[in-house]
């Protein structure tokens, strides 16, 4: 700032601004404004939103399906794996112990038993 101080280095010509939008039109080239082009509407134009609204709510379907699935999978393996524990571990468990039943199954259905 104390080298070149508050001068401003650019200026504009006087009267820019007020004539600027008559120099701007008349370099403009003459030209008549044409009406847009008509597109003829066909029904599949019409239905083609509705179609890829149908197929993509087909795709969730599908994918929570498919989870699903997986997830009953998951649930079959773990209760043949519950089976196996069920053999080894409540036999261990109810010879080792005076509990009832419910505290049998409340000890196998937690994951500090391992």
């Amino acid at each position: 700032m104390q080298q070149y101080g508050k001068k401003q280095p650019f200026a504009t010509p006087e009267g820019y601004f007020e004539s600027f939008h008559e120099q701007l039109m008349s370099r403009l080239p003459e030209a008549e404004p044409t009406a847009a082009p008509t597109v003829k509407v066909t029904l599949m134009t019409r239905i083609k939103p509705w179609i890829y609204m149908a197929a993509m709510f087909m795709g969730i379907i599908f994918m929570v399906q498919g989870i699903m699935y997986v997830q009953q999978a998951q649930m079959t393996n773990n209760s043949i794996a519950f089976e196996d524990i069920y053999t080894e571990e409540a036999d261990r468990f109810m010879y080792s112990s005076l509990y009832d039943e419910y505290v049998l199954y409340s000890y196998l259905t937690t994951n500090d038993y391992e």
